[in-house]
């Protein structure tokens, strides 16, 4: 027989468990309105910001915009900038409402996530000033390298830019907690063979290259293209000084010499103005 008072007693339990639960369940919905309005409030206020800081430019220039075409995320940096802040604010309201409604299990993994989600941010206001940076210290490079008559200008500014680069990458690994050893110990280890390669070949060499090099940077200092110069009794028109070498026009004819001719022997300007020897 069907025992109707063990099924009126479990209703009744069902029943009163429902109202019990009910106002926990109201408080979280509130909790989870709450927290949604503050974050489209934050989101909007941050993008606003971005937008009068011209932030979407940075993201431009750093590559981080052409790198989420490529990923084919439709939405601008700025954008998904205030969609994470966004998030961080309303999954902390949902912690709550988790918290409030008694359901642990799923309490820890949401509070992992919540702390990932600001090292994340920081990971990229790393990446996009550490670009930022890296483009500056590599144009400064070139720009010093073009001042000294370096010919390869253009590649040791590149250089520049991808070494420091590739540090950036390795200290945003470690902010977002991924082990970046073994990147860490290859890229020294390359960067190491580099560096004592060209101190290798600049020792048994390439000594006379760097000297060159050197008077290159001095010998501009002293002489300026179209300077009438007499140079062991030649005479010529200076075209330019080069990274290694020199160009005096004779007539027809181009004397290339090294830079060490120009700040090792004695050379005369004939000029009205500046006669004089070096």
């Amino acid at each position: 027989m069907i025992d109707f008072e063990m099924i009126q007693t479990a209703i009744n339990n069902m029943i009163s468990g429902a109202i019990d639960y009910t106002p926990r369940l109201l408080t979280t919905l509130l909790i989870l309105l709450l927290g949604w309005v503050l974050g489209r409030i934050i989101s909007t206020v941050v993008k606003k910001l971005a937008d009068r800081l011209h932030l979407q430019s940075l993201f431009e220039r750093t590559g981080v915009q052409a790198g989420l075409e490529r990923a084919q995320i439709k939405r601008s940096g700025s954008q998904l900038l205030g969609m994470l802040l966004f998030w961080i604010v309303f999954l902390n309201f949902i912690l709550l409402g988790l918290e409030n409604l008694g359901l642990t299990a799923a309490v820890e993994p949401l509070r992992n996530l919540i702390a990932f989600l600001p090292r994340l941010l920081a990971a990229l206001a790393t990446l996009v000033a550490g670009v930022l940076l890296a483009q500056f210290l590599g144009r400064a490079a070139q720009a010093a390298m073009s001042g000294m008559g370096v010919d390869f200008h253009e590649e040791v500014g590149q250089g520049v830019n991808i070494l420091l680069i590739i540090m950036i990458v390795i200290v945003v690994l470690e902010q977002l907690g991924i082990n970046a050893d073994i990147l860490t110990t290859v890229f020294t280890n390359i960067l190491t063979i580099v560096v004592g390669g060209l101190a290798l070949a600049f020792g048994l060499g390439g000594r006379g290259v760097a000297q060159n090099a050197l008077a290159g940077y001095y010998a501009r200092e002293q002489f300026g293209a179209g300077d009438l110069l007499i140079v062991d009794g030649e005479e010529g028109t200076l075209e330019g000084i080069g990274t290694l070498n020199a160009e005096i026009r004779m007539g027809d004819e181009l004397l290339i010499v090294p830079n060490t001719k120009l700040t090792e022997t004695a050379v005369r300007i004939k000029d009205t103005e500046r006669a004089e020897d070096f």
